[in-house]
């Protein structure tokens, strides 16, 4: 799920039907907005200008879209990306988008089978991908997946969601970081989050 500050609302992939939903602030189903195919859709970052990148996990593909007020059907993608990367299972691709530092930057989650962070940034003169982040966000060793990614471009810091391990990784990028359980009892919850 994603913020778009501009039309304030918020964005959301579905799969089976493979779609982009548009929803209010309450959480009402404004538009949905069907692809041409079946791409195992998985996450979703508004990138500004009306530009998202979506994920596909089965594929290992980032793909960016235009969409704006008037999109009824998910137009073809203006840049693609796949990442030959860990195949071995079509249910542990690319789960989680996190729009990074740069203007460009992208950041990716790789569920599982390893767990990876990666980072691509394309400017116009080149593309490079890394999976130095891994390394940089800490991620504890009993983490079992992650399901979602979000990047506080204020502060610096990356919430890594694992919805297996129950928890979200709070991480400096620079070696520092915060568990936090998302089970009763913890950070005032008075039920476990699912």
């Amino acid at each position: 799920m994603t913020w778009n500050p501009d039309s304030r609302t918020l964005f959301a992939v579905t799969d089976h039907p493979s779609s982009v939903v548009e929803l209010d602030t309450e959480g009402n189903v404004l538009r949905v907005i069907p692809s041409d195919g079946d791409h195992d859709f998985e996450a979703i970052e508004y990138l500004g200008g009306n530009r998202y990148a979506l994920s596909r996990e089965r594929e290992r593909t980032l793909t960016t879209h235009c969409i704006d007020s008037s999109t009824t059907v998910l137009p073809p993608a203006t840049y693609s990306l796949t990442l030959d990367v860990n195949r071995h299972s079509d249910n542990a691709g690319f789960e989680g988008l996190a729009q990074g530092r740069g203007e460009h930057a992208l950041m990716v989650a790789q569920e599982k089978k390893p767990l990876r962070l990666y980072v691509t940034d394309q400017s116009p003169d080149a593309l490079s991908v890394s999976d130095s982040l891994t390394h940089r966000a800490s991620l504890p060793w009993f983490l079992k997946d992650i399901s979602g990614l979000h990047y506080d471009r204020n502060n610096g810091l990356l919430y890594v969601l694992s919805h297996e391990s129950d928890v979200v990784v709070v991480s400096d990028l620079d070696g520092g970081r915060k568990v936090m359980s998302l089970r009763r009892g913890h950070y005032g919850l008075r039920r476990d989050i699912p």
